[in-house]
């Protein structure tokens, strides 16, 4: 599994962006400062997705209102983010990486080459 921390300055809640390979998806998760995940976002066929644990969804904040639309601004830069048309045949590293890809071509911090997967 892929993952990569977002930093958020003086903010209450982080990003981390996750390759989920059971779901074949690119991941946002929103974490507070006590370390527990209290959303999900990620895009599929039907559109974006936003979830949130039990004990937020009866929250109205703004502060996260605006992790979770930071988080999917975040992942937007993610060119894999739905899974769709992936290398065939890849080990499960390569689709980590593949699906951790952002619109600059890199990984993870590395420059990645897919063959004619690129976009």
């Amino acid at each position: 599994m892929g993952i990569e921390l977002i930093q958020m300055p003086q903010k209450l809640y982080s990003v981390i962006i996750v390759a989920n390979i059971e779901r074949f998806r690119t991941e946002a998760e929103v974490w507070d400062e006590g370390g527990n995940r209290i959303g999900l976002v990620y895009e599929d066929v039907d559109g974006w997705h936003k979830e949130l644990s039990h004990g937020e969804q009866t929250k109205d904040s703004a502060e996260l209102a605006t992790a979770l639309s930071e988080a999917k601004q975040t992942l937007s830069q993610y060119v894999n983010r739905r899974g769709k048309n992936s290398p065939r045949g890849s080990t499960v590293g390569v689709l980590a990486l593949w699906l951790m890809q952002k619109l600059d071509g890199t990984a993870m911090g590395q420059k990645v080459s897919f063959g004619s997967q690129d976009k």
